[in-house]
């Protein structure tokens, strides 16, 4: 009876520590000094049709690895997988330090997209399940929401970094990169693996389980507004880089100092992003859930038409506000799916629902791509080009907010511990 009493405290230390490691980890795990340079580093070695085979490649081994992640996470823990997910970064980041052939950008690729997707629900649900053992679960949304602000954080100082060490040698931010991920593998040795009372079913019926729990129709309606609200938080991620190489050549001078601006931009929308995550609590307790979601959205829609408006320095000031909006919904939105998910299939869960808005960027990507036509090695985008993509991304915002709006309103069902 003593040795179980004893081993129950330092499973409570354990857990406890759990906690205190969980923003340090993220911070970690968000240290990507690459994330304002990766255009320009790619484009050294490849031309443009390379460069969409790389972001095909990036997607498509994103598309294999999601979900099989979540399970593997479900059935064998979620330390391994967080395990697994840093030793993909490692191997990613050393690759691409000296990788100068399409055939190792693309290994690296399937490294990054490995190291993505066995994060992705991993964390989270590492974060709930030592929560629920300490019966501390209303303190979840909270404890995302400052792990969150860590990770905006760290994202915010690795982009200047990057952006500034990119100026001399594009390759430094992947070795700064390298140097966040045995810091994140560090952290992740030092996590426990928190109990669970339920072990995951059979993958087919694991699955299942998750598309059965899309029958709640609010679980539905908060999936549907990740999916819109992932792919147009990208959208301006996406092209912020080609947008601030035309207005260099329209604006500024032909020297090239696109690696140090676009760091600086991304290090300020960090910033945006942690303030974000600091006052999302209380918005959610003072405005709710939907209308909180639904005006991330609103700020979401108001980036994109003021970049398909105009080409004009003045629009980088309201670009900068593109993490504020997800970094603002994030830990609001995973509080409100938590209470409907069972742990046995929690991570499948959030698997799927990343792969979802992922897959939904993925098909804006593709229809872009026919639309905007391809561009020419010396001029990668031209205006017209970028103008009539941002378009369409708006047109998508629009109608998707709109549903979202009309839809908002629903029975409420209550939250299920299981299918």
């Amino acid at each position: 009876m003593t040795d179980q009493s004893d081993q129950a405290v330092i499973l409570q230390k354990q857990l406890q520590r759990n906690l205190t490691l969980y923003p340090w980890y993220q911070a970690a795990s968000g240290f990507l000094p690459w994330l304002p340079v990766f255009f320009l580093f790619f484009f050294q070695y490849l031309s443009l049709p390379q460069f969409l085979k790389l972001s095909a490649v990036y997607y498509f081994s994103v598309f294999i690895l999601e979900i099989p992640s979540g399970y593997l996470s479900d059935s064998f823990g979620r330390r391994i997988t967080l395990l697994i997910a840093s030793t993909f970064a490692i191997v990613a980041y050393f690759i691409f330090i000296f990788a100068n052939s399409f055939w190792l950008f693309a290994i690296a690729q399937f490294s990054l997209a490995g190291f993505f997707s066995f994060k992705s629900g991993s964390d989270n649900s590492l974060l709930y399940d030592s929560l629920q053992a300490l019966d501390l679960e209303s303190e979840y949304a909270q404890r995302e929401a400052n792990a969150t602000r860590f990770s905006m954080l760290a994202l915010a100082v690795s982009a200047f970094a990057g952006g500034v060490s990119g100026l001399f040698n594009l390759v430094i931010p992947y070795v700064l990169s390298l140097i966040g991920a045995f810091a994140t593998l560090y952290f992740v040795v030092q996590f426990c693996e928190p109990p669970r009372l339920e072990k995951a079913a059979p993958f087919l019926q694991q699955l299942r389980k998750c598309l059965v729990s899309l029958a709640n129709p609010s679980l539905l309606w908060l999936f549907a507004f990740f999916v819109v609200a992932y792919s147009l938080q990208h959208v301006p991620a996406e092209f912020n880089q080609p947008y601030i190489k035309l207005l260099q050549k329209n604006w500024f001078t032909e020297s090239d100092t696109s690696s140090l601006v676009s760091g600086v931009m991304v290090a300020i929308s960090m910033l945006g992003g942690a303030w974000g995550a600091a006052i999302s609590i209380r918005l959610l307790k003072r405005i709710g859930v939907q209308k909180l979601l639904l005006s991330s959205l609103a700020i979401m829609l108001l980036i994109v038409a003021g970049m398909a408006a105009v080409l004009h320095p003045a629009v980088l000031f309201l670009v900068l506000l593109r993490n504020f909006p997800m970094a603002l919904s994030e830990a609001p939105l995973l509080a409100a799916i938590a209470p409907h998910l069972n742990s046995s299939y929690r991570a499948t869960y959030l698997s799927l629902q990343s792969l979802a808005g992922r897959l939904g960027f993925a098909l804006i990507l593709l229809t872009l791509s026919g639309a905007v036509g391809s561009g020419v090695e010396t001029e990668l985008m031209t205006w017209p080009q970028l103008r009539h993509g941002l378009f369409f991304c708006l047109l998508f915002a629009v109608i998707s907010f709109t549903v979202l709006l009309v839809f908002q309103q629903f029975p409420k069902k209550k939250p299920e511990t299981g299918v």
